[in-house]
């Protein structure tokens, strides 16, 4: 370690797939090495894909494995592992790992942050952490949620202190492709001509994509060869498989899994859909607006601070399906429209998204914080 060099310690659930986690990737491979030197704790037991990738590059990681209800004996490791390893800054990342995190800095003289990367479904109230949280804020250095959206909720419904909350938004890198985009449809089985409606997600609940699937049975019917392009994993992936079979979608929708390399797959949709109930700054979403990719999303938290309706993309309302099936056809019939509003998506992701803007004002967070 250099001579003045901060040593931050990024706090996570774990390290396996998620915006979350490509955040923290993206922060610990961009910090400036010559100031801060980054290692990653994860308290629930995994590494995970994303952090194996991290452990490529030399990342050091602390697994711990948090037992259920309130795990005393996780505070006193953290806080070991704090003074170890002389620790500067803990940085951590969504609730749990702050609450325990914040505690494990008690009576030391590390410095605490505190990022929010999102809310529950429909959120709600917590009387316990109305409590706490006030209390705890005391000895947080710094809160920053990743849309304004998400600082309202952490005001509203964690009674933090709003006016002491800081938007930092997630940031992402264009990625280059090596293949032609004509040969990775050729992978897929996609015929030259098909216009393609994609997502990149957690398959999740909160991602509404049975909305998607229903929305696009509906598209395919009125709109010639057309493809939706399904990349992802998680707890939903049978019934998502399971409507498309009982719809008899098998021929027109493609489930890829899991992809670390999503900029390839990302280049071959020509309209990205987000359905979600509840974002706050949807990693994919940016990464689509990089590729130029024309995104129609829903109006829910930090989608409606990135994505302007008739600007640079469609905006629709959360669960309506229809007005979803009339956004996808008015897209899938207009080139011209799609080619603009994707120019200007790019736009705004060099000017407000980037990695460089996100790794900046981190630094300069890091550097008050210090």
């Amino acid at each position: 370690m250099r001579s003045g060099t901060k040593k931050i310690l990024h706090l996570a659930h774990e390290m396996g797939v998620g915006g979350t986690q490509q955040v923290i990737k993206q922060l610990v491979t961009s910090l400036d090495s010559e100031r801060f030197e980054s290692s990653v704790a994860c308290i629930d037991g995994l590494v995970g894909m994303i952090g194996e990738e991290l452990k490529e590059h030399g990342i050091e990681f602390h697994v711990f494995n948090r037992n259920p209800g309130f795990d005393r004996q996780l505070i006193s490791d953290l806080r070991a592992l704090i003074l170890a390893e002389n620790i500067d800054i803990v940085h951590c990342h969504q609730y749990t790992p702050y609450s325990y995190g914040v505690l494990a800095a008690m009576f030391t003289k590390v410095k605490v942050l505190f990022t929010e990367h999102g809310r529950f479904y429909p959120d709600s109230y917590s009387w316990k952490r109305r409590i706490i949280n006030p209390l705890v804020q005391r000895r947080t250095d710094s809160i920053v949620a990743i849309s304004a959206a998400t600082a309202d909720a952490l005001g509203k419904y964690e009674w933090f202190t709003r006016s002491a909350i800081e938007v930092i938004y997630n940031g992402t890198e264009i990625k280059e492709v090596a293949l032609e985009k004509a040969t990775i449809r050729e992978q897929l089985g996609i015929q030259p001509g098909t216009l393609v409606f994609g997502t990149i997600a957690r398959f999740d609940p909160i991602k509404n994509l049975p909305m998607m699937i229903n929305a696009f049975r509906a598209v395919q019917d009125k709109v010639p060869d057309v493809m939706l392009l399904m990349v992802g994993d998680g707890d939903e992936r049978d019934d998502l498989e399971a409507q498309v079979a009982e719809a008899g979608l098998q021929d027109k929708v493609i489930f890829t899994g899991y992809q670390s390399d999503t900029a390839r797959f990302m280049s071959v949709i020509d309209i990205y859909l987000l359905t979600s109930f509840s974002e706050g700054t949807s990693m994919t979403l940016l990464e689509a607006m990089a590729n130029k990719t024309t995104p129609i999303v829903t109006a829910v938290g930090g989608n409606v601070e990135i994505v302007t309706h008739q600007e640079n993309g469609l905006v629709v309302g959360s669960g309506d399906t229809d007005s979803l099936v009339s956004s996808m056809c008015e897209l899938a019939c207009d080139p011209d429209q799609r080619a603009v509003l994707g120019a200007a998506a790019r736009e705004v992701y060099e000017k407000r998204f980037s990695v460089s803007s996100m790794t900046t004002q981190y630094e300069s967070l890091y550097e008050r914080c210090s």
